[in-house]
C-alpha cells in the first residue's frame, strides 16, 4: 500500500470549510483501489491518500491538488466581485 499526507495550513476556517466541502464527492469515490481521508481542524485541513500501486496514488494527488487549487481560485474572484461591489 503506498500512502500520501498533505496538510494544508489555509489561513481561514471559512476558506478551509470551503474547500473540504469541494473534495468532499471525491473522497467517496473508490477507484483503482483508492482511499481518500479528509480531516479538517479549525483552518488546517489534511487529505489521506492510500492507493494499491503508485501511479494511482500520484493521479489521485494530482486531481486533489489540481481541485483544491481550483477552489482557492474561485474563491479569490469571488472575493473580489465582493469588494467591487
Amino acid at each position: 500500500m503506498h500512502k500520501a499526507e498533505i496538510n494544508l495550513e489555509l489561513g481561514s476556517e471559512d476558506v478551509a470549510t470551503a474547500i473540504w466541502r469541494a473534495l468532499i464527492p471525491e473522497s467517496k469515490i473508490t477507484l483503482r483501489n483508492v482511499k481518500v481521508y479528509l480531516k479538517l481542524i479549525g483552518s488546517c485541513l489534511t487529505i489521506i491518500i492510500d492507493a494499491e500501486d503508485e501511479s494511482a496514488l500520484r493521479a489521485t494527488l494530482n486531481s486533489l491538488i489540481r481541485l483544491t487549487y481550483l477552489s482557492l481560485e474561485a474563491i479569490k474572484v469571488g472575493e473580489k466581485l465582493v469588494e467591487t461591489q
